[in-house]
């Protein structure tokens, strides 16, 4: 998988970029505030159509713009496909190969990029939410039911909250109790067999990244891994809280309340971990995402890796630098210099120095 060309126009602070992107490394370097995230950002928006960095429109338009234009051109399987993504206060419209994406699964095979950032390490020291949807945001690109299950959830949920909140009888409440139940299950299960199926490469990489030197661990639920013993336990759940859902009319359990569990050396990463480890263990997921994407689709997906030496000691960079340079995809990467990835032996692919907005192609 592979984007071949990319053009933006009117994206933040860039006003027109139109370049071709190195097949492996693609180093965008300078100072902070030029544009080398916008960059990263514009590529995640065309695969995915969400930023990873906020969630209003506005905020991608440059200043004295309306619209905001990506396009870019990429190959999977030897297939070409011209992708175009719209930007307006309003709404985003999708096209691929000159139509109007309605239905986007298609739209989104397309790319699949796999994001990196400082904004989701952070993820790691928040609540619960934020590490739901750093594996969401996974399960996602791997499992094509799953964004629809949990639009359906959150519908149930938010009329079952209603219900509640109103105090409804008990015969209005019954039936959505049933349907969460049933894609509550359906979630955690998507979520269980996600995490088990990247289970051995986030640990083969995380020990990598440390040097061996520490053991990390990712937990979510119980050993449950059937649909009909996750609907019977969730089921249980609700039966015992529903007292306190009466009281406060609201739902209290549930897969939108669930935690991942981050540890390291079975402790909380978020309480007892380091920045340094904190990011080691962020970037071991993604790795191990890129890795699970590759077996499934036969060919890797695009990385991402934002402001990737950021926190990462010296002994961390190299052995995270061996681990890249045996991937085989195509591999984005934003920093402030440059010189330890020249160092490092990254020299299959381009750098481009990013200033004011602009790109400039350099020689190494």
């Amino acid at each position: 998988m592979q984007l071949t060309q990319l053009t933006l126009s009117n994206f933040r602070n860039i006003e027109k970029i139109d370049f071709k992107p190195d097949r492996f490394f693609n180093i965008f370097y300078g100072q902070n505030a030029q544009g080398k995230t916008n960059l990263l950002e514009s590529i995640c928006l065309l695969g995915s159509l969400k930023s990873f960095r906020t969630t209003h429109n506005k905020d991608l338009i440059g200043r004295c713009s309306l619209e905001a234009r990506i396009k870019g051109h990429s190959l999977r399987n030897k297939v070409a496909d011209e992708m175009c993504l719209d930007i307006n206060k309003e709404g985003k419209t999708a096209r691929l190969n000159g139509k109007i994406v309605s239905q986007p699964d298609n739209y989104l095979n397309c790319l699949r990029p796999v994001i990196f950032s400082p904004e989701e390490v952070s993820l790691v020291k928040g609540g619960p939410a934020g590490r739901r949807r750093l594996i969401d945001r996974a399960v996602f690109q791997v499992i094509p039911g799953f964004l629809k299950t949990v639009q359906n959830y959150d519908r149930q949920l938010r009329q079952r909250n209603k219900i509640l909140k109103e105090r409804k009888p008990e015969a209005e409440l019954t039936p959505w109790t049933a349907a969460l139940i049933k894609t509550g299950a359906q979630i955690r299960l998507d979520r269980k067999n996600y995490i088990e199926s990247i289970y051995c490469e986030f640990l083969d990489c995380y020990k990598h990244i440390s040097g061996g030197c520490e053991q990390a661990d990712i937990f979510y639920k119980s050993e449950i891994s059937t649909l009909d013993r996750l609907e019977s336990e969730f089921s249980d759940e609700l039966r015992r809280q529903k007292d306190q859902e009466q009281k406060y009319g609201i739902t209290l359990n549930g897969p939108h309340r669930d935690d991942i569990n981050f540890l390291l050396e079975e402790r909380s990463l978020r309480e007892f971990g380091s920045q340094g480890q904190q990011r080691s263990f962020i970037l071991s997921l993604k790795i191990a995402q890129v890795i699970n994407l590759e077996k499934r689709y036969k060919e890797p997906p695009l990385l991402l890796l934002d402001d990737l030496l950021g926190e990462l000691d010296q002994q961390r960079q190299e052995y995270f630098f061996e681990f890249l340079l045996k991937m085989q995809g195509q591999v984005f990467i934003t920093t402030t210099e440059k010189e330890p990835l020249v160092n490092s032996g990254i020299s299959k692919g381009s750098y481009f120095h990013v200033k004011n907005g602009v790109l400039h192609s350099i020689q190494k």
